[in-house]
């Protein structure tokens, strides 16, 4: 596994598309990881201060996780299978470990709001990466 850190939301295209953008620690490595409106205006929130006046899903189930004793240890993205990312949440409670299968993008936007780390197998970024030649190497894809 990669540690990997949340650089950036963009806006893909007709600005209907929405990538979270994860670069690796050592700054290689730029993975781009599609997701919904809906999705990019919570990690976009979770990593704000601004804050609405009821809770987001995924601010909920923070509040849920604290008051049932548990954390989000870290977040894996563990595979990426025809085009599809999947991930898991790691919990711990009590020095129990659980893992939850979670889309990349619920599992990124709990990971914001509780500064949880987030990893990335291998061979994920093997496949999905994009390497410094294919972007213009200040975070931006070239068109």
């Amino acid at each position: 596994m990669v540690e990997v850190e949340l650089e950036d939301i963009a806006v893909s295209g007709d600005e209907n598309q929405f990538l979270v953008l994860l670069r690796r620690k050592d700054g290689q490595d730029l993975l781009p990881i599609q997701i919904d409106a809906m999705q990019a205006i919570s990690i976009a929130s979770g990593r704000g201060s601004e804050r609405f006046e009821r809770p987001l899903t995924h601010d909920l189930m923070v509040s849920v996780l604290e008051m049932l004793g548990a954390e989000v240890a870290r977040v894996e993205i563990t595979d990426l299978v025809e085009g599809t990312y999947y991930a898991m949440l790691i919990l711990e409670r009590s020095g129990v470990r659980f893992e939850v299968d979670a889309r990349p993008s619920d599992a990124l936007a709990l990971a914001v709001r509780v500064k949880a780390p987030v990893f990335i197998a291998e061979h994920v970024l093997d496949q999905g990466a994009l390497q410094d030649d294919d972007y213009d190497g200040e975070g931006g894809a070239e068109a």
